[in-house]
């Protein structure tokens, strides 16, 4: 071989398309320190991180993520495998440099003697990257203290631009035997004359194609379902990982050659100055793949198998439509003030109802239980007359259809909705003289189909300033309504109504028998009325929440709710006038005379009512917000004790309302606002999530 012929061809343009052909053609033998390297030290670092994550682990979606009301275990998953990682890749990246540059001349390079001589050098390799990362960090440093940030995204490009060539210095301080300082030196040396291609080279075949494969995996995998994304993180992720090494290592090492070849008086010898002798490396065995892939892989059986028992979470996130022009003709809008109630359709699927103020209601109708694809419809028909400032009461038919409330000019009149229409009944079922903001309304339904109205309004007698609300139950035969029977129950302090909060609801127990709950937003005290039979021909009212001592500040988002056990117990959540925590009411009895109060969760001034559902069991379940945590917990009790647990990450900011429902397989299903607030209703997502293993025994 002449001992010109390596000179000749290494100073051949193209160095980065050629160089990927030579990572592809010997890409097993580069990727085999990292292989010897990353493999080991990833496989324990995630085996600890694992069998560490605890109570803050979830799979979501088929997803691994951190969830906890923690952020610990969120840095810690974030810092200690980048350390690792970048520990390691001190020694795999120069010894990939040295196997890919004996390749370039024609010499094998065994891997265990490129880590060897890697470890050799690793003092200046230190100082090496020192120097890098302590400029770069002045560098950064001095950009960032203007306010002008189109200049300090163009200064760090420029920056970075001009750092490229500082690569080179890495073979330098492995072959030439050069200090870190005087290796950086010489890079800039020998790219004096073409700096610009040099550095473009590098930026492009060492960053550029490499981040551009990584997101285009990561943009296919999040094509996929959760657990086949899971799989194909822990398959193709971690074959790139091993990859990537290679393919920068050779840009690097054909660079440098490249550069050296254009030298004066260099012959093959110069190129191969430094490269480590040693016996023939061995052919690559078979099962080397299995083992690379092992990071990957036990990872991925150890989310998708959940040995852990982690808490396994479906979540969706339903986007928002546009905003339209604001007339009759428009389509119904999307609004993050406007959730109301959360049901299942006639085959199991989710159906939101949505109600916000001086607005029709409208019905989010889900396609399946998973609510990837969805339906947005009215629910009052139009020139029905409706109107707008009252929100909609809402409870779910034995059939699977919808009933709704609505106001129009004769008054309180019922719909009953399929998941993309609704029908009214036979006319107003209650009147008032009263403004239908200010009057109270809840649902229930019974066995039958029958609908129950609860029905609270300013007591007439009282005038203009009525000292008492009148709390009613309005029995109908059938969702029609067409013979209201209207019977009232309770005399109460007067308290005020909102469409935004639900001061008023309404269940039916065992046997059909209504039963009540009043929150007073003035006061937080609570009143139940129960009735002892289906007519409900004698009312208790009992008062398990009394009146709170007078507060400069109320609840920015007041409300109840209510759940009947199979045993007729009522068990209500609700946020406390006190301390604004979030609480549940776990009556005792059927009256709620007794009861016991257990507190789940700290509040804010500023967080939605919590919403409550009763499991198959007889359980309470409980979801509120952590705004403390930014967390949507999920609180299940039983007997005396209350598990409060993490099932969403909040990204911004809380809407005003939850909703929840129990689906046909016993599971919670929760839909809420992700609000940014900033500005409120300009960035917000509709996200329904449901909890799928954490409540047993269903």
């Amino acid at each position: 071989m002449s001992s010109m012929e390596h000179v000749e061809r290494l100073r051949m343009d193209g160095v980065p398309f050629r160089s990927y052909l030579d990572a592809g053609r010997h890409l097993v033998r580069l990727a085999l320190p990292g292989v010897l390297v990353h493999v080991p030290l990833a496989t324990l670092c995630l085996l600890a991180l694992t069998v560490t994550a605890g109570d803050s682990a979830a799979v979501v979606n088929g997803r691994f993520q951190l969830i906890g009301t923690s952020d610990v275990p969120l840095r810690i998953w974030t810092l200690v495998p980048v350390a690792v990682a970048l520990a390691a890749e001190i020694v795999v990246f120069p010894a990939t440099v040295i196997i890919a540059t004996g390749h370039l001349v024609d010499r094998r390079i065994p891997p265990v003697e490129a880590l060897r001589a890697t470890v050799r050098r690793l003092p200046p390799l230190l100082v090496l990257l020192l120097v890098s990362g302590a400029a770069g960090a002045a560098g950064a440093g001095v950009l960032m203290m203007t306010d002008q940030h189109w200049l300090v995204r163009v200064g760090l490009v420029v920056a970075a631009y001009a750092a490229m060539p500082a690569l080179l210095a890495v073979p330098g301080v492995l072959l030439h035997g050069l200090s870190g300082l005087g290796s950086i030196r010489r890079a800039y040396r020998m790219t004096e004359l073409s700096f610009l291609p040099t550095a473009l080279t590098l930026a492009f075949g060492v960053f550029l194609v490499p981040g551009a494969a990584a997101w285009a995996l990561e943009s296919g995998l999040r094509l996929l379902p959760g657990p086949l994304a899971t799989l194909g993180w822990g398959l193709a992720g971690t074959v790139l990982a091993l990859a990537v090494t290679p393919v920068q290592a050779a840009v690097v090492a054909r660079q440098f050659l490249h550069n050296m070849a254009w030298r004066t008086e260099v012959v093959d010898s110069d190129l191969a100055h430094g490269l480590p002798d040693g016996p023939a490396p061995r052919p690559v065995r078979p099962g080397l793949l299995p083992a690379a892939l092992l990071p990957g892989l036990l990872f991925s059986g150890v989310v998708l198998v959940n040995p852990f028992g982690w808490p396994e979470v479906a979540e969706t996130t339903v986007t928002e439509l546009p905003v339209p022009a604001r007339d009759r003709d428009r389509e119904p809008e999307l609004r993050p003030l406007d959730l109301q109630d959360l049901h299942l359709g006639r085959d199991g699927e989710p159906v939101v109802v949505m109600d916000g103020f001086e607005d029709d209601s409208s019905l989010l109708a889900c396609a399946d239980p998973s609510c990837r694809k969805a339906s947005f419809a009215w629910a009052e028909p139009d020139d029905s007359g409706t109107r707008w400032q009252a929100g909609a009461a809402s409870a779910r038919l034995p059939d699977g259809r919808l009933l709704l409330t609505t106001w129009t000019s004769g008054g309180l009149e019922l719909l009953t909705c399929e998941a993309t229409a609704c029908v009214r009944g036979s006319g107003a079922v209650a009147t008032t003289r009263r403004p239908p903001e200010s009057v109270g309304v809840a649902l229930a339904v019974r066995r039958d189909g029958g609908p129950v109205v609860a029905y609270a309004e300013p007591d007439p007698a009282g005038g203009d300033q009525p000292a008492h609300d009148l709390v009613s139950f309005i029995f109908c035969a059938d969702p029609s309504c067409a013979r209201p029977e209207p019977r009232q129950v309770a005399r109460l302090e007067a308290t005020g109504y909102s469409s935004m909060e639900h001061d008023l609801v309404a269940a039916v127990g065992p046997g059909d028998r209504p039963v009540a709950a009043r929150y007073d937003s003035a006061t937080g005290q609570i009143h139940v009325i129960s009735c002892p039979d289906a007519a409900c021909q004698r009312p208790s009212v009992t008062s398990p929440v009394p009146p709170a001592p007078p507060a400069p500040h109320r609840l920015w988002n007041a409300g109840l709710a209510m759940a009947v056990r199979p045993d007729g117990r009522p068990a209500i959540a609700y946020r406390d006038l006190r301390d604004q925590a979030t609480r549940l009411l776990d009556c005792r009895t059927p009256d709620c005379a007794q009861a016991d109060v257990r507190t789940l969760g700290a509040g804010s001034g500023y967080q939605a009512a919590p919403v409550l559902a009763v499991d198959r069991a007889g359980r309470p379940v409980v979801a509120f917000e952590s705004l403390e945590h930014q967390r949507l917990m999920l609180a299940v009790c039983t007997g005396s004790r209350c598990e409060s647990i993490p099932v969403s990450r909040n990204g911004n900011g809380f809407g005003e309302r939850l909703a929840m429902t129990m689906n046909a397989e016993g599971d919670p299903v929760i839909a809420w606002i992700d609000d940014s607030l900033a500005p409120s209703g300009l960035d917000w997502n509709l996200r329904i999530t449901t909890p799928l293993n954490l409540t047993p025994d269903r």
